[in-house]
């Protein structure tokens, strides 16, 4: 799969901006990680016989400036109210030619994360080695604008476009609903080509 970068002089921070109508978009299927991959057994118990990664799909658009890339995330939230835990959705990239997407990095491999959560009022950048295995890196801003319209939400991430030097991208959301959080979010299961225009 393909998604295509281009270069745009509108502002495309709001996920309503108006450089985004016409930039190409992408379906992307996503899965769950699967649980012999999960961190703790703990987890791997406890989800043995309930279902998570319950977000079938997104949609995905990307655009730059030249300096910063912008990949915009489409998705209908579930129908049931959040308890305890945010909605949530990320982007990523390999930091290697060896980083494996369908668990967001592993311990030798990192990818590098833009992560954003619904409670949060900014996103942030992360080192990923694998489920649920997060940790802030860099010094890098990384920028969320997010709308939950009509049941679907619409995020915006915006950071640095060396980021993706790789010319790869994954994505993963959670449904905070499902209580869905760390390893349990649903990933994109092969890495999307991404062409910077």
């Amino acid at each position: 799969m393909n998604i295509r970068a281009e270069r745009r002089t509108e502002n495309l921070t709001g996920a309503g901006a108006a450089g985004w109508p016409d930039a190409q978009a992408a379906t992307v299927a996503l899965g769950p990680i699967p649980l012999e991959a999960q961190p703790t057994e703990y987890i791997r118990v406890k989800w043995e016989d309930r279902p998570y990664a319950t977000t079938r799909e997104v949609r995905v658009a990307a655009a730059h400036d030249g300096r910063q890339l912008a990949v915009r995330l489409e998705w209908d939230d579930s129908t049931v109210p959040n308890a305890e835990f945010p909605d949530a959705g990320a982007v990523y990239f390999p930091a290697g030619d060896d980083a494996p997407v369908a668990t967001i990095g592993a311990p030798g491999a990192p990818v590098c994360m833009w992560y954003w959560q619904a409670d949060r009022p900014d996103a942030t950048r992360l080192e990923a080695r694998g489920p649920g295995r997060f940790r802030p890196s860099g010094d890098d801003p990384v920028t969320a604008s997010a709308t939950l319209d009509d049941g679907q939400w619409s995020v915006v991430l915006t950071g640095e476009l060396d980021d993706a030097g790789a010319g790869r991208i994954g994505v993963a959301v959670w449904d905070g609903a499902n209580e869905e959080r760390a390893g349990l979010g649903a990933v994109s299961s092969e890495w999307i080509h991404l062409e910077i225009a």
